[in-house]
């Protein structure tokens, strides 16, 4: 294997807030709770936790940005306040066949999230993507796709980044609430800091990559 020839991306998204009249009724647990004060407090957490997911979601949530890099001193990351700028870089820089031959991609649990993800918000923005979705999600393999959360478990389960960060690289994920993304988007000051975030994201997965490459696969 080749390191160099693989891009790792890595994606951050937040809540689109014009979905939110389309959400279906959240699912409140209320117990043995009888008293209608305290079921209201609990439909209303209901609420804020169902907008707060919303960003899991590609029928409710937006793109922010895409990080980038080859290698650890290359990183980079396109944000625009338009999400169809967004995806449109996506497809057009680097998920595209070029001169350098087909494109390969490092993530962490890019099978389950940022993939899909990316691939769902193109269809409903009805940008046309440069390959199918399917190119980057056959398992077993890590030629056009390594995903090393699949391979760290084994492809089965789930694992966070900054654990195995923490203890194969003895650093972390920055601290950073990424609830606050829908409201960072306003500012240029606040993208910027999501770009910083998502920069390190980055630039960690891809130590994990150089660490993990010609040992795990």
């Amino acid at each position: 294997m080749r390191p160099d020839e693989y891009t790792v991306i890595d994606i951050e998204t937040y809540p689109n807030l014009e979905m939110i009249d389309r959400l279906p009724e959240p699912d409140v647990k209320y117990g043995n709770t009888k008293d209608e004060d305290k079921r209201q407090v609990k439909y209303e957490e209901a609420v804020v936790k169902q907008i707060d997911d919303m960003a899991l979601s590609p029928l409710y949530g937006k793109i922010a940005c895409v990080g980038y890099g080859k290698g650890v001193d290359n990183v980079d990351c396109a944000i625009y306040e338009n999400e169809e700028d967004v995806v449109k870089f996506i497809f057009e820089t680097l998920l595209k066949f070029g001169q350098t031959g087909s494109p390969k991609i490092v993530t962490w649990n890019g099978m389950g999230f940022d993939v899909p993800f990316i691939y769902k918000r193109a269809l409903i923005l009805g940008v046309k993507p440069t390959v199918s979705m399917g190119y980057f999600m056959k398992r077993y393999q890590t030629e056009t796709h390594c995903d090393l959360m699949q391979i760290w478990m084994n492809w089965y389960g789930y694992e966070k980044l900054d654990n195995v960060a923490r203890a194969l690289l003895n650093e972390g994920k920055q601290d950073f609430d990424v609830k606050t993304i829908k409201d960072l988007m306003k500012t240029e000051t606040g993208r910027d800091n999501i770009s910083t975030y998502c920069k390190q994201d980055v630039e960690i997965t891809s130590k994990l990559f150089y660490k993990m490459a010609n040992v795990l696969f």
